[in-house]
């Protein structure tokens, strides 16, 4: 028995990233995981990073009814290259808002084989089951990148940094209100993230007093939790799947919508730091919360899920 993730052979962005964190674990469990790379395109799939190297091939000839093939939600081109072969069929849902971007309604994901699907968290679970998927949901939470825990306690600078990239028009938006609201906050600095490695991630949010949390849509959403992990404050949109972690004690967190209050919080929390509170009891309990999210649970969390889709390795 082979597992084959059903991918477009990029390796980029946190759900590209948690395939390859998937099949890489699956090895060391014992279980012979691959990739299948669907290429659009023409071109050839993207070189591995370094660590991540598994056994791969472009398209599906070979594939058997002993095989089992997982593909995402919203990759319709791999959905199709693999309707015809006999292989088992799991759909990785990764982001329930997504789940009809390649399929029209849970019947067309039946029709195409789907036995099961595979969630990043119990809100992503609690929504697909709520549309009306009546088969089996294995929740696997993935783990935080350690360099973010790591890059904890670098000197801080009261700055805001933020991955804007799903709310581009919103970042600039709360970013005005805030200026317009409060000109004296004009000369905090503004960090927008994007283009770096992890790394470099990780050092821009663990050296800024605050990360403003601009998920939407998400299914579990990780940048506010690598926030947390780098002893950030986050405030911000819970984002839809932010709502597996977020509590009172671990950010300020907000509905959709909520820009103006978003920016009169950001301005509450600069005044606090500006005259001297530290925020060490919320930076901890932020910290425990991204502690939650560990290479041992995800690795557990995976054994048991494919120990009940395909058995043992």
């Amino acid at each position: 028995m082979r597992i084959f993730y059903v991918t477009q052979g990029v390796h980029r962005t946190g759900g590209q990233f948690v395939n390859l964190e998937h099949v890489a674990a699956l090895r060391r469990q014992g279980y012979d995981a691959r990739f299948l790379f669907v290429r659009t395109d023409g071109t050839g799939p993207e070189p591995f990073p370094p660590g991540f190297e598994a056994p791969w091939q472009v398209g599906t000839g070979g594939l058997s009814p002993d095989d089992v093939v997982v593909v995402g939600e919203m990759f319709g081109a791999g959905a199709l290259a693999v309707l015809e072969t006999s292989a088992r069929k799991i759909l990785h849902n990764q982001g329930p808002f997504y789940t009809f971007a390649a399929f029209s309604d849970l019947m067309a994901v039946r029709r195409w084989g789907a036995e099961a699907m595979i969630t990043p968290s119990g809100f992503a679970a609690d929504m697909v089951e709520r549309m009306g998927w009546d088969r089996p949901i294995h929740v696997v939470r993935p783990a935080l990148d350690p360099v973010f825990a790591a890059a904890a306690g670098a000197p801080r600078d009261l700055r805001i940094a933020a991955i804007p990239n799903r709310r581009p028009q919103e970042w600039r938006l709360i970013r005005g209100i805030l200026w317009s609201q409060r000109p004296d906050l004009a000369d905090v600095p503004w960090v927008e993230i994007k283009g770096l490695s992890r790394a470099g991630v990780a050092q821009a949010i663990a050296t800024s007093e605050i990360f403003l949390a601009t998920g939407q849509m998400e299914g579990l959403g990780l940048p506010p939790l690598e926030a947390m992990a780098t002893g950030a404050l986050v405030i911000g949109f819970r984002g839809g799947g932010g709502r597996e972690y977020a509590t009172a004690e671990n950010g300020d967190w907000f509905d959709e919508e909520a820009h103006l209050e978003v920016a009169e919080m950001l301005a509450r929390r600069i005044d606090q730091l500006r005259s001297g509170e530290t925020f060490a009891l919320r930076r901890a309990a932020g910290q425990a919360t991204a502690a939650a999210f560990s290479q041992s649970e995800f690795e557990r969390q995976l054994s048991s899920a494919w120990a009940a889709i395909a058995g043992p390795p």
